[in-house]
């Protein structure tokens, strides 16, 4: 062994991962990690970030902070998630006052505790099947599976405004009389003309959009694309992604624009990925299913809608569909993106057909 004057030690024999010294070296013997830093410390004098730090004699770092205007990041009060009513994060594994559960709908996390302290429910035992925190977000998600399970619906004329306004401009595109828009989910309805659907679904996704990995960055062959995953509504590298629906609009049987969407309770409801095939980008496909979703979020009582938005395309979000930068306190709840209420108003008292 043979050892830096920094206590770190070295094996001699020339290996892969040891020294290639011939000898013990004689007096005092430094290794290249150490030698670097001796050569770096010799202009620490001359370094404005060191004298900040204070790591030069007789400077005092605070007034150099001071001078040099460097910003302190503050922490915040509160991290996000954690349980609703006490904010903790703290859970324990066997049923008790500090369980976890986890609403089926809007995500929230609630201690049992907490639950029965706040008079919502008292529970003795961790809940069989679904669990919801309300009756607001039980109603949602009933609602939510009633259409799927109800299948495509042919959109009558009178929603198909968006459409004729580029007839009229471009008459060789023609408005199909036969426009249907349909809410899948492959939890809810596995069948064969659901899969069909979701993975043509995928594919438009896929011609409009690169793979979405965990970390771009470090992307290696083995790394899933989350697309199919979002579609799908699966689980993927720990992300629970079962809550989100596929929205699609369908010309004489051919998906030609789609849209995911994921319903957190009656606060918020969030549209993550959207998209038009090529063929049909332009004809007012996309507003007339956004027009869609917007009548079912509003069936369903959600109060705001919110969506990650590209700066080179937020202009459009803004203008052409009424979306507002997300504030500050937004934030906390969804990253950069844009936001709009919803109008109850336009929504119709039974479940929504576009009608």
């Amino acid at each position: 062994m043979c050892a830096c004057l920094f206590s770190s030690s070295f094996h001699l024999k020339p290996t892969a991962e040891c020294l290639s010294l011939p000898s013990i070296p004689r007096g005092k013997w430094y290794c290249k990690y150490c030698l670097n830093t001796f050569e770096k410390e010799k202009f620490v004098e001359h370094n404005a970030n060191a004298i900040a730090a204070g790591r030069i004699a007789g400077v005092d770092p605070i007034e150099q902070i001071t001078r040099r205007c460097i910003r302190i990041v503050k922490t915040f009060e509160a991290e996000a998630g954690g349980c609703v009513f006490c904010r903790g994060h703290d859970f324990e594994r066997t049923f008790g006052p500090r369980t976890v559960i986890i609403c089926d709908q809007c995500e929230k996390e609630f201690h049992v505790g907490c639950l029965k302290e706040h008079e919502m429910q008292d529970l003795k035992e961790l809940p069989k099947g679904k669990w919801f925190c309300c009756a607001g977000c039980e109603r949602i998600h009933s609602a939510l599976q009633k259409l799927v399970i109800r299948g495509e619906e042919k959109l009558p004329d009178s929603s198909l405004n968006f459409i004729k306004k580029h007839e009229e401009s471009a008459p060789e595109s023609g408005c199909s009389d036969d426009v249907r828009w349909r809410l899948l989910s492959k939890k809810t309805d596995s069948s064969d003309i659901s899969e069909a659907l979701l993975s043509d679904a995928v594919a438009i996704f896929h011609e409009c959009f690169d793979p979405i990995t965990v970390d771009k960055s470090k992307r290696k062959r083995d790394d899933h694309d989350f697309i199919p995953s979002m579609v799908k509504g699966g689980n993927m590298k720990g992300q629970d992604l079962g809550g989100m629906h596929c929205a699609v609009l369908l010309v004489n049987h051919v998906v030609v624009s789609v849209a995911v969407v994921r319903v957190f309770g009656q606060e918020l409801a969030e549209l993550p990925i959207v998209a038009t095939s090529s063929r049909w980008q332009g004809q007012g496909y996309f507003q007339t299913l956004f027009t869609c979703i917007e009548k079912l979020l509003g069936f369903l009582n959600v109060k705001n809608l919110i969506l990650p938005a590209a700066e080179e395309v937020e202009s459009i979000w803004k203008n052409k569909f009424g979306f507002s930068t997300i504030t500050q306190d937004e934030e906390k709840v969804s990253d950069n993106g844009v936001s709009r209420g919803i109008d109850a108003a336009k929504a119709s008292s039974q479940m929504p057909n576009c009608r």
